[in-house]
């Protein structure tokens, strides 16, 4: 009688980090949009293009790839922050293109207070990462947030100003942590802190 051997795989996992592209998504337009916040120029296509193609697509790719790899805080942040750049992107094509009427002051006041509430709680998770880079980001985007709502709810436009100061320092540190990944991982030694 002939025992069956027991045969074991050992596959490596050979995907690249996903990170970088998820915060380039995030980094690019977030910046292309504070500056119109800050009146370099209107909310045009030229930024609800990027929000779609960069900021949605990029970073809902990042996170199908993190999840790929197990995890969970990189999955969850970059698909659900990608679907935020579609929403936003829909917010503003959606009543352009007479399908709805466009949202009201308050009713993005609550849209904005929603995401602040959730990157908040992620912004926690970040606390056990153990990167500086990725907790600054999330801290200037729960600020973003907050201070975006309060600007709706009140029609302070000098806050909104303030916020897209806020914006840029974001999406800057957001393209610091993907180029700094990426520039580490070419040199195979830190480069850049993380």
């Amino acid at each position: 009688m002939v025992e069956a051997q027991e045969m074991v795989t050992d596959i490596k996992d050979k995907t690249a980090n996903p990170t970088p592209l998820g915060f380039t998504g995030l980094g690019l337009s977030a910046v292309l949009l504070s500056l119109s916040y800050i009146g370099l120029f209107p909310v045009d296509s030229m930024i609800v293009a990027m929000a779609i193609f960069l900021g949605g697509f990029a970073q809902v790719f990042a996170g199908l790839m993190a999840w790929k790899k197990g995890s969970v805080f990189g999955g969850t942040a970059f698909c659900a922050f990608g679907l935020f750049w579609f929403s936003l992107a829909a917010l503003i094509l959606m009543p352009a293109l007479g399908w709805v009427e466009a949202p009201t002051p308050i009713s993005l006041a609550a849209y904005l207070s929603l995401w602040g509430v959730y990157t908040f709680v992620m912004l926690i998770a970040t606390l056990k990462l153990g990167s500086k880079a990725i907790m600054f980001v999330f801290v200037t985007l729960f600020l973003l947030f907050m201070l975006l709502a309060i600007v709706n709810a009140t029609g302070n436009a000098g806050l909104l100003v303030i916020a897209g100061y806020d914006g840029l320092v974001m999406g800057l540190g957001a393209l610091y942590t993907a180029l700094g990944i990426v520039l580490n991982d070419a040199y195979g030694k830190t480069i850049v802190p993380i």
